[in-house]
């Protein structure tokens, strides 16, 4: 049974992965939304780190094209986004694509490659409108050592993408 305030967090998510917002995922979508991390991280298309991203989200696309568009038009409608999203939780697909999207975004904030995000890097990719980046940083810091490590910031991004942020 879906937790309270789960439709409402999918629909978010729906909403933050519909960069063009036109009411459906594509392919288009998901590179966008890579684009946008590179151009937030200042990382290169081109560069490992860069190439890492790029994969992880388009991986992503195929993950939620096989597993959400339930129609097979090739686009994800908000509905279709809805009403599967608690079966890639439980199944645990949520977590195969959120992984390596958390590693690569991990990976390109980590600017110094000193393998933590210092709270100026967290910046680079907290991009959830209206956070206070002060109060996030501290959230996910969850040992308060003044870094976060991959752990903390793959359990925090999951936590912001399944509502218990």
């Amino acid at each position: 049974m879906p937790q309270p305030g789960f439709r409402e967090s999918a629909e978010r998510n729906f909403n933050d992965l519909d960069t063009d917002g036109d009411g459906f995922l594509t392919r288009y979508d998901y590179m966008a939304l890579a684009q946008r991390r590179l151009e937030q991280t200042g990382v290169r298309a081109d560069t490992p780190e860069g190439e890492a991203v790029v994969d992880a989200f388009l991986n992503a696309w195929d993950t939620h094209a096989r597993a959400l568009d339930t129609d097979r038009d090739g686009q994800i409608s908000k509905e279709e986004y809805v009403g599967s999203f608690e079966t890639l939780m439980r199944t645990g697909a949520l977590d195969a694509v959120l992984t390596p999207i958390s590693r690569a975004t991990f990976a390109a904030a980590d600017r110094d490659r000193d393998g933590w995000i210092t709270a100026e890097e967290f910046g680079s990719v907290w991009s959830r409108r209206g956070t206070d980046l002060t109060a996030a940083f501290a959230k996910v810091d969850a040992d308060r050592d003044g870094r976060i490590s991959f752990e903390e910031f793959a359990r925090a991004r999951r936590d912001l993408l399944i509502g218990e942020d």
